[in-house]
């Protein structure tokens, strides 16, 4: 079992314009909803795979019910218990014309302390169960900044792996606790090492540190570069096949649900870069905030290519 925390999650709307510019109308040639949110997508993926996983998190208003029927629909496990408020609505607009993509993101309901630690009494016994616990995304309005890093603990005490993938202070917090692999995007990285990153030997150079502060796996990804993963003292470097990108959105979190997947079964973790990089990949072919399908996942996996860098 997988478990995933998606403390903020969201609908994601995508809007596919020609020619986009500012002050004008624009007829839609297309347009996408999907349920979202880091975790979601997770265990959205992870469900498609084919291994067992449950989504956790806070849903509210009537979007927090778009989410939760997408979920019943694709069969994905979850329990969200409902707060007042409105669940995010992310809008990404698509010019058709430039490939490029502009996206608005919500803030999400506030969550009050009482229902934080509810929602934590309730997942205990499912974490305790499982083999990872997925906690990733960012949080909404009255969650604290160090709720992931408690949740380290809790998992650490459990005997529990545990994956981050978050921004900001819930990132820097959540590695002094300690998770056993967090996969930061290149962006996050610099922020979390506090300069930029412009190459490889620099990217290569903060995973080497980052994990010499406690982290036991540090997979930083790059996009259509690939990413690095840095664990017992090598350097593992991991290129994707050439695909046609007609989006990003996702890409990330289909890394994660490889690295996950491969974790829970009892793999090596460069095995999981393989598959994350794989599932990475084949989301990124899928127009607006789609995922990856098995088929094209199971394709792309031979053309991956990883190697050790030192």
């Amino acid at each position: 079992m997988i478990v995933t925390l998606t403390l903020n999650p969201a609908v994601d709307k995508t809007i596919f314009v020609s020619n986009l510019t500012l002050g004008q109308v624009h007829r839609v040639s297309e347009s996408q909803l999907d349920p979202a949110g880091k975790g979601v997508n997770v265990s959205r993926l992870v469900d498609r795979l084919g291994w067992p996983t449950i989504a956790f998190g806070f849903l509210a208003g009537e979007i927090g019910r778009l989410v939760a029927q997408a979920l019943e629909e694709e069969g994905v496990q979850s329990h969200f218990p409902r707060v007042p408020g409105q669940t995010r609505l992310n809008v990404t607009i698509s010019d058709e014309a430039t490939g490029l993509g502009t996206s608005f993101y919500d803030r999400g309901p506030e969550v009050s302390p009482e229902r934080l630690a509810k929602l934590e009494d309730e997942m205990t016994p499912w974490i305790g169960a499982c083999r990872v616990l997925v906690l990733a995304g960012s949080l909404p309005p009255g969650v604290p900044d160090d709720v992931y890093a408690r949740y380290v603990g809790l998992a650490h005490s459990l005997g529990v792996k545990t994956i981050l993938d978050a921004d900001g202070e819930p990132l820097r917090l959540g590695v002094r606790a300690g998770p056993y692999l967090i996969k930061p995007n290149l962006a996050e990285a610099e922020r979390l090492v506090g300069r930029p990153l412009p190459d490889l030997p620099s990217v290569v150079q903060a995973a080497r540190e980052i994990r010499a502060s406690g982290v036991e796996v540090v997979v930083i990804s790059m996009g259509a570069k690939g990413a690095i993963c840095a664990l017992d003292g090598q350097v593992w470097q991991a290129i994707p096949p050439q695909v046609e990108r007609k989006s990003t959105v996702g890409s990330g979190d289909s890394m994660v649900a490889g690295l996950a997947l491969a974790i829970a079964r009892g793999e090596d973790v460069v095995e999981g870069l393989k598959l994350g990089t794989a599932a990475g990949a084949a989301t990124a072919m899928v127009p607006g905030t789609a995922l990856a399908t098995p088929e094209d996942i199971a394709r792309l996996l031979p053309q991956v290519r990883v190697g050790l860098l030192a």
